[in-house]
């Protein structure tokens, strides 16, 4: 059967404090859309808005199963990474394919208007490790607002997300499943995923310092677990110098990233790359 996935559409943050998480990152200099409660889940999150994908913070502050989820995420690994949601075309379809659970009806109020969606969790063994969800928009135009994907440090979407895993090689067909045929590639023990829109890189623990050098000093949670995130951006010196004068500490690798350390990042790992 096809795939109707699309790629990542976004990613998920678990945070502990959603002012505070939102202070955080708009001192990295990120716009945040409004806040917003779902309180049939007991969770509230803001958004990060790129033309094509976003970010989501996302906290516990009611009852609720996705509340108890991002409890239990935080309690286990610390604020962070804590799932990916991949945009399809065919909520219904992809659902069937997958042999999970028919998505439900979502809906978000947006500054006095509705957003409307098809979602649905997926099995674990979906994405082995990470927590994946499928997500169709019905009404992407109701999404973003004027300025809310302009960005002082010049975010323009994501590029990839980087994963722990114990052995990678061991997952690539259960990705191939998902995303399609030849999805997952390997080079030594480092698996690609492309996803059609952003990539997924599965690693070894111990590997991890080959993708991103500036991380071998960090600590991380145990594998399995997302832990780095690499943004798309306009200009690598404006941003530098945006965080600069935020007094935001980070780093520049040799191709000129912009590496912000994830103490500074609500436990993430931010690569900034132009």
């Amino acid at each position: 059967m096809t795939s109707h996935i699309t790629g990542l559409d976004h990613v998920i943050i678990a945070v502990a404090d959603l002012d505070k998480a939102a202070a955080t990152f708009r001192a990295l200099g990120f716009t945040l859309a409004t806040r917003d409660e779902h309180a049939e889940w007991g969770t509230a999150n803001h958004c990060i808005m790129f033309e094509d994908d976003y970010l989501e913070l996302l906290a516990a502050v009611g009852d609720g199963g996705p509340a108890e989820r991002v409890h239990a995420f935080i309690q286990d690994k610390g604020e962070g990474l804590m799932g990916l949601v991949w945009g399809t075309g065919d909520a219904a379809a992809d659902s069937d394919r997958l042999g999970t659970e028919p998505p439900g009806d979502l809906s978000r109020s947006i500054e006095g208007d509705v957003a409307r969606f098809k979602a649905g969790i997926l099995p674990p063994e979906t994405t082995p490790g990470i927590a994946s969800f499928l997500c169709q928009h019905l009404t992407p135009e109701k999404l973003r607002r004027p300025g809310w994907t302009e960005h002082a440090n010049g975010a323009a979407g994501i590029v990839s997300v980087t994963a722990l895993m114990a052995e990678p090689l061991d997952l690539m067909s259960a990705w191939d499943r998902l995303i399609g045929p030849a999805a997952a590639t390997a080079t030594d023990e480092l698996v690609t995923v492309h996803t059609r829109h952003g990539m997924v890189f599965l690693c070894r623990p111990d590997d991890l310092g080959q993708m991103h050098p500036e991380a071998e000093d960090e600590e991380f949670p145990h594998a399995p677990a997302l832990v780095a995130l690499t943004l798309r951006i306009k200009d690598a010196e404006a941003a530098a110098q945006a965080l600069k004068a935020a007094g935001i500490a980070f780093e520049r690798d040799r191709q000129g990233k912009v590496v912000i350390y994830p103490e500074d990042a609500c436990g993430v790992l931010i690569e900034l790359q132009e």
